[in-house]
């Protein structure tokens, strides 16, 4: 049984805030708002920054903020991914990669919590991967900036190139550390 408990600390509050920036930003694009859908997603990436800065500045580092920060990044990242494509099919590849990407993880952090590992936070190149996810998605999103079909599939690449390293990165951690033993095993 997976036990987290509730902790009111402005990392937290921020994480969910941008939970509930994921229907905002879906709602405004898909109405052809991009000004406010553009608005919610720069808002959400500075949060997420500045969440994790203060969960590590102050020392507000939670097992609650390591669910609840990442899951933010995925439903931001996904639902992205979902308004684009319904825009552009040519955008598909995106959205299953992130889509698959994303369950694989989830899949795999339930089972190392299942089997009494804690819960570890996000690495750099996790981050660095929805980084570009953000700035990418902004430039997409936001038709002031007018990019061509073969720029838009170019910066699709990087991002889901990016996005691709970062999940065998994170794989080759779940591997090796699903076949470390416990403490407990070992006594």
């Amino acid at each position: 049984m997976i036990k987290v408990s509730w902790k009111w600390n402005v990392p937290n509050v921020l994480s969910l805030f941008r939970l509930v920036l994921v229907p905002f930003i879906a709602v405004t694009y898909l109405r052809g708002e991009t000004t406010w859908a553009v608005v919610a997603l720069i808002v959400s990436g500075i949060t997420d920054v500045v969440d994790g800065f203060a969960a590590r500045r102050f020392n507000q580092i939670t097992d609650l903020g390591k669910i609840l920060d990442p899951l933010a990044d995925k439903l931001t990242q996904m639902t992205v991914a979902l308004c684009l494509t319904i825009q552009n099919i040519e955008l598909l590849p995106l959205l299953i990669i992130c889509v698959a990407k994303e369950l694989c993880q989830l899949v795999g952090g339930l089972l190392l919590l299942g089997k009494g590992d804690n819960i570890r936070g996000s690495k750099w190149y996790g981050k660095l991967a929805t980084v570009l996810f953000y700035t990418v998605a902004v430039i997409l999103v936001q038709p002031l900036f007018d990019v061509s079909r073969v720029w838009q599939l170019i910066l699709v690449g990087v991002v889901v190139a990016a996005m691709l390293a970062a999940f065998f990165s994170y794989l080759a951690v779940f591997i090796k550390t699903s076949r470390e033993p416990k403490e407990s095993d070992a006594e």
